[in-house]
């Protein structure tokens, strides 16, 4: 009710308000399947947004597609880039390493502890594609999930902060 009669954000805005006080994670979404190239004329237009409000510390662009993220390492080679799951969820840290991603966007179901451990071992953060309930969090967490996408950030941000403020952080556990 509170957001009544408001229209949809437009991304300038969201980049103007939220520059240095949150980090933005950006999809670019593409049809499924697809390997096509963006528009460079729209990812020029997303860069150089980015740089206006002095964001670039502060997002990162996740991608399933190859083709976009290697489009965007050639244009903004300091960028930091995340590789999503798209058409090989299981190939994502090696599509992640070539393409020169400093993040991935797991998908549940679709990796494993080894995956973690390889992803870190080439200086890959991990995120996981989401969780709401604070046992799987915990679980994640154990794993090695650097972040955790979620729709229920209270409840999920404060098994964070309590793993991590204990000895219940042992990386890779099994």
């Amino acid at each position: 009710e509170c957001f009544a009669g408001m229209g949809p954000a437009r991304l300038e805005d969201v980049l103007k308000k939220l520059s240095c006080h949150a980090v933005m994670n950006l999809h670019l979404k593409t049809p499924k399947g697809s390997k096509q190239p963006y528009d460079e004329a729209q990812l020029q237009k997303l860069l150089h947004l980015i740089h206006k409000y002095d964001c670039a510390k502060h997002v990162y662009i996740m991608s399933g597609n190859d083709t976009v993220l290697r489009q965007l390492r050639a244009l903004a080679p300091n960028l930091i880039l995340c590789c999503g799951g798209g058409d090989a969820p299981e190939e994502i840290v090696d599509r992640a390493i070539a393409i020169g991603c400093r993040k991935v966007q797991l998908v549940k179901g679709h990796f494993d502890q080894s995956m973690i451990r390889k992803a870190h071992d080439h200086g890959i953060q991990c995120n996981v594609f989401w969780s709401d309930d604070p046992q799987e969090a915990r679980l994640l967490l154990q794993m090695g999930v650097d972040t955790i996408l979620t729709n229920a950030y209270p409840k999920i941000a404060a098994v964070v902060k309590a793993y991590r403020a204990t000895e219940e952080r042992r990386p890779y556990a099994e």
